[in-house]
């Protein structure tokens, strides 16, 4: 058989990284999160550059709160043992 040549690119990494497809498999995986973390949190996703990133954040004094004395967020992303 022979050789299969492959030619990497970065901005073929960048489009893949920022892609609607990519965003909204970040939205729906900070939104399980989110909803893992309970009230007090909210989600947002955002493409820069070269990557898109997501973020699940606390929304009031409330939300910090559980992080704070239960680790809400934290256990919701399976950074503390359930």
């Amino acid at each position: 058989m022979g050789k299969t040549k492959v030619k990497l690119t970065l901005a073929g990494f960048y489009g893949l990284r920022t892609s609607p497809e990519m965003l909204a498999a970040l939205n729906t995986e900070a939104a399980k999160v989110q909803a893992r973390a309970g009230d007090g949190f909210a989600s947002s996703a955002k493409a820069g550059a070269k990557t898109a990133v997501a973020r699940v954040y606390p929304t009031g004094a409330a939300g910090v709160r559980a992080e704070a004395k239960h680790g809400a967020l934290s256990k919701a992303v399976g950074g503390w043992n359930r």
